[in-house]
């Protein structure tokens, strides 16, 4: 028996590439707001500006409507309310551009006049793409690699413009992104800024080097409504979704939507099931104050899937392995990935002037997960055999082995806005502060099973998995305190209403306090204070154009990483710098492009020299690149969307003798990060008929397409690009609506690198269907 505890996280390595320049322009589009129900809202008033003197309408309590001027002041947390007052299926939902937005300054700015990339992918889009998961309609933004729906729940693989993005649910970081995290019921949107992002979301593990995913709910609403609905498709899927909105009283408003899922899969053996619910309940007086209480109860459920070799599959000059195959006993008992959380948010408007926001969330996760590893000549990557002259081909070694982390996180925000004129200027001061305390503990560990070797060609694994003894005798061997902290300061200033300035900074502390107590003894503890500067322009060239630059910086701690000894566990820093352009022609014709440098220092690397396989910190990575995001309303009830990104990302300095003893490790520099193409592009197109005969019919076809990537950070074997092509019909006729799309429509072919172990392929799906039946209350 071999004791083999396995590195927390294997990050990614990069190869030069000499720059080219790219560009696209296609086209764009933009959001009409839905419009307020006034006649079933007391009380209620609509804005479409934030801190300015506005035309409110308002209805008295004789039913009258009069109109009044009045100041508002948005919330920090809570985006349009004309959005979120919207019934689950409402048609003023009529483009897929939102010219404004809250997260990425915390304030309602039009995008627009916003220094940085940012895209909204709009409930428009999800229902016309008749989106199943999350990870596909985070391909409507330009230079996100996706996490591979098949993975365990135990590791979020996001990555922006070729970094690791953080995603978020609410403003709050969802680190390991456990639990049902592909649900799409209860998303009122998805928001992604692109950079560190370091100023206002560096709560949790620290600011994000490639940028931030976050998912943002349906919250409760001033009308009753509802809507039942089922959706089934290819390989026995199966998924009822509830959304049901019912105010308990005039100042008391409650929401709950849930979701579950069971599926079989195209893989053998594989089976999903995943649910979720998601209660909220909102007090608010319609004036100054609003709490907002919610909870998310989330569950996963799948056999470990952890891929192919490149031998076989991308490589099969010497044999080629079924696309469908599962590598492991078809007992392999499920792993497990669980999130609970609770969260508040506050906000209350003191005057014209200033206003108040505070949010904390108290939450806990885990997940278990039950492997049966592959290893070949090149260990745990497992994308070469084991060589033998008396060995089959496809011979590989394999090993039980079980990952287990349980946390517990306690977060806390809150700011201070200030609106106010001051001679030719506009200006918002945000001063705030936050603190995030993370508790990791866990185990991983395993011992090779009882047939040692294995012939991919036969697949048969005849010794069952069995808990690691290692496992049973030690339980939780890591333990992780990753403390987060820090104020900060923003001002926005429009001056003559052409020059959009930002200037922040914050003074974060990073604090990581990480120890071990097997197979060997470790503690390391590091505090880290840092000033993390923001700041950018905008300039307006005319109304519908303007150019815009910014600069941040970003720190982050590294709570997923099982440290060598001697290893000093310093945070990450990044830099970014950014420029582009921007323009909105009458709402309709609208997007951005924009060209980009990220560096990257002190990257977690694993040590395959170190007998345990645990990291240092000594990877020095940069990402620059150019990319577009555009949507266009040609004409009512045509909405297009489509976006481009080239991205370059590489290891600036060589990780060789320096730090690794055995040739395994090497890291050249320019070697290419795995898992990044260097051009992608989407473009979808809907059309929702207006001719009265056709009223409530819809149709709508896309493509993806991107080029060939890395498997691993030493581009020994590399995945051909592809493309897939979706498709989607659906029709409403009063409350009842009925809805086809068809994934990979012409049925390709092809592999994804996968990522696992800091290796592996995974077939991309074949053709399926899914059809989808609801209906509104």
């Amino acid at each position: 028996m071999k004791m083999m505890p396995i590195p927390f996280t294997l990050q990614p390595a990069v190869k030069n590439l000499k720059p080219i320049a790219i560009g696209l322009m296609l086209l764009s589009g933009t959001l009409v707001q839905a419009k307020d129900n006034l006649s079933n809202q007391p009380k209620t008033s609509t804005s479409n500006s934030a801190g300015s003197g506005e035309d409110i309408l308002d209805i008295n309590d004789s039913g009258e409507v009069v109109i009044q001027k009045f100041k508002v002041t948005r919330s920090a947390l809570h985006e349009d309310e004309a959005e979120s007052k919207a019934a689950p299926e409402d048609t003023g939902y009529k483009r897929y551009n939102k010219t404004r937005i809250i997260g990425a300054t915390r304030t309602d700015t039009p995008l627009k006049e916003i220094p940085q990339s940012v895209v909204v992918v709009t409930r428009k889009v999800i229902n016309d793409q008749q989106s199943v998961m999350v990870t596909e309609s985070l391909r409507n933004v330009s230079g996100i690699v996706t996490t591979n729906p098949l993975f365990t729940a135990s590791a979020d693989k996001t990555r922006i413009r070729g970094f690791a993005a953080e995603q978020l649910l609410d403003g709050f970081t969802q680190y390991y992104n456990p639990g049902d995290r592909e649900s799409t019921n209860n998303l009122e949107r998805i928001e992604v800024l692109k950079g560190a992002n370091a100023v206002l979301y560096s709560g949790g593990s620290g600011a994000p080097v490639g940028g931030v995913v976050n998912l943002v709910s349906k919250l409760p609403t001033a009308k009753a409504f509802g809507q039942l609905g089922m959706k089934v498709g290819s390989y026995d899927f199966y998924q009822p979704f509830v959304d049901i909105n019912q105010p308990l009283t005039n100042n008391i408003l409650f929401r709950i939507t849930g979701e579950f899922t069971d599926s079989k899969s195209f893989v053998d053996v594989v089976h999903n099931e995943r649910y979720n619910i998601n209660p909220v309940l909102t007090f608010t007086n319609h004036e100054s104050t609003t709490l907002t209480l919610q909870g998310r109860l989330s569950r996963w459920r799948q056999q470990d899937y952890q891929g192919l070799p490149a031998t076989g599959t991308v490589v099969t000059d010497k044999f080629t392995l079924r696309r469908d195959m599962f590598i492991g006993p078809a007992s392999l008992p499920p792993s497990i990935s669980e999130f609970d959380g609770m969260w508040a948010t506050l906000d209350h408007k003191l005057n014209n002037v200033w206003s108040l926001n505070f949010k904390a969330r108290y939450a806990e996760s885990l997940f278990d997960q039950k492997a049966r590893l592959l290893s070949g000549s090149d260990s745990f990557q497992a994308d070469e055999p084991v060589r033998g002259a008396k060995l089959p081909l496809a011979s590989f070694q394999t090993a039980n082995a079980e990952l287990y982390q349980e946390q517990e996180e306690k977060s806390f925000l809150g700011n201070a806005l200030a609106q106010f004129d001051l001679g030719p200027t506009k200006n918002k001061l945000l001063i705030g502060a936050d603190y995030s305390r993370y508790a990791d503990a866990g185990f991983l560990g395993g011992e090779f099973a009882g047939n040692v070797g294995v012939n991919l060609l036969t697949s048969t694994f005849p010794a069952p998995w069995a808990a690691p003894e290692y496992i049973a005798k030690f339980g939780n061997v890591s333990f992780v305190n990753n403390t987060t902290y820090g104020g900060y300061a923003q001002l926005q200033s429009n001056i003559y209403e052409r020059l959009h300035l930002l200037f922040s900074v914050r003074a974060g502390v990073v604090d990581i306090d990480y120890h071990t107590t097997q197979p060997e003894k470790i503690s390391a503890q590091t505090t880290t204070l840092k000033m993390l500067p923001r700041a950018g322009a905008v300039f307006d060239i005319t109304k519908d154009f303007s150019l815009f630059v910014n600069y941040s910086q970003g720190m982050r701690g590294q709570p997923f990483v099982n440290f060598a000894r001697n290893t000093k566990p310093a945070p990450e820093l990044s830099e970014t710098i950014e420029g582009g352009i921007k323009f909105n022609f009458s709402d309709k014709f609208t997007g951005q492009l924009a060209a980009y440098q990220i560096d990257r220092t002190n990257v977690a690397v694993s040590d395959y020299s170190d007998g345990n396989f645990r990291s240092i910190t000594a990877g020095k990575q940069r990402s620059y690149g150019f990319d577009a995001d555009l949507t266009w309303m040609p004409f009512e009830g045509l909405n297009i969307l489509a976006n481009y990104a080239y991205t370059n990302a590489f290891y600036v300095d060589s990780i060789d003798s320096r730090y690794f003893q055995s040739a395994q490790a090497y890291i050249p520099n320019g070697a290419t990060l795995p898992s990044i193409p260097t051009h992608s592009t989407r473009f979808w197109a809907n059309y929702d008929f207006q001719q009265p005969m056709l009223k409530g019919l819809s149709i709508g076809a896309g493509v993806y397409w991107q080029s060939a990537v890395f498997l691993s950070n030493n581009n020994k074997f590399q995945v051909d690009g592809f493309y897939n092509v979706d498709a989607s019909i659906a029709y409403k006729y009063e409350r009842y609506k009925v809805a086809l799309s068809v994934k990979n429509l012409t049925d390709e072919e092809y592999y994804q690198s996968y990522g696992y172990l800091n290796g592996r392929v995974a077939p991309g799906p074949p053709i399926s269907a899914y059809a989808t039946f609801s209906v509104d209350y």
